[in-house]
């Protein structure tokens, strides 16, 4: 039996789904990847993008019709040839997906591991580590200097700048800020990662600093906190167009959809 799966939060479509059924409800834009469906099989829990990923686009004729078409149809002297109103329904179910091509386009965008569209990630900005670059700048000078004098120790100054680059790097790659539909995200850590996240709904102010030098060059930090925290529930520091990560958030809690910007 291939339609195996229940959406418990939406009651609209309380029938059993296949993953066809679901990969036409993300094209048209009825369904969320972020949704959590049930296998009925199994009892599992999944989102609707673990499912959905990587699938190509399915023929009428595997499930799609099932849940456009409408349970009866009269058929009377009239009407035009049973098979004739078939291959016109499923011409009409191809053009409604072709219709929903900015769904589609889902397909080529990054995806968090809850399958949940990304539609903003972002690092910290190499300006947000002033002292360290600023120690960097100075063991180079120093080994051009010492060059001419004694080269051991110039390779020396040499290889500690080119070591506090590469963790200026790590530092940086090992931050990941995400906005996606549902939530903001912080994600850390080399060999473990952590996470803090905030839902869309629930975020109760969005504060952006842009102070001193960091603000100069154009650095921000966006604090996002939540009605069930007083104090900050997630924090995007040194990040380049901070007011535009907050718009962003800020049209997604009015439920305006970013990508048709």
């Amino acid at each position: 039996m291939s339609a195996r799966y229940t959406l418990p939060q939406h009651p609209a479509f309380s029938d059993p789904l296949s993953k066809e059924d679901l990969y036409t409800l993300v094209a048209r834009g009825s369904l969320a990847r972020g949704e959590m469906c049930v296998d009925q099989a199994t009892g599992l829990t999944h989102t609707v993008g673990e499912l959905v990923s990587g699938m190509r686009r399915p023929s009428a004729m595997n499930g799609q019709a099932r849940i456009t078409r409408p349970a009866y149809r009269e058929i009377g002297p009239d009407t035009e040839h049973p098979e004739e109103a078939e291959t016109e329904e499923d011409d009409e179910v191809e053009d409604e997906i072709d219709e929903a091509a900015p769904a589609d386009d889902e397909d080529d965008r990054d995806f968090s591991p809850s399958g949940e569209v990304i539609l903003h990630h972002a690092h910290p900005s190499w300006l947000g580590y002033p002292k360290a670059l600023f120690l960097c700048l100075l063991l180079i000078i120093a080994s051009g200097l010492l060059f001419v004098i004694q080269l051991e120790y110039a390779i020396i100054a040499l290889l500690c700048a080119s070591s506090t680059l590469i963790a200026i790097g790590i530092s940086r790659y090992t931050h990941d800020y995400i906005v996606t539909r549902e939530r903001v995200e912080l994600i850390w850590g080399l060999i473990g990662r952590n996470s803090k996240e905030a839902r869309i709904c629930d975020i109760r102010s969005i504060d952006v600093y842009e102070t001193g030098l960091k603000g100069l060059l154009g650095l921000g930090t966006i604090d996002f906190s939540t009605a069930a925290n007083a104090g900050i529930e997630v924090q995007f520091k040194d990040l380049r167009e901070a007011h535009e990560v907050k718009n962003l958030v800020r049209k997604l809690q009015r439920g305006v959809d970013p990508t048709n910007d």
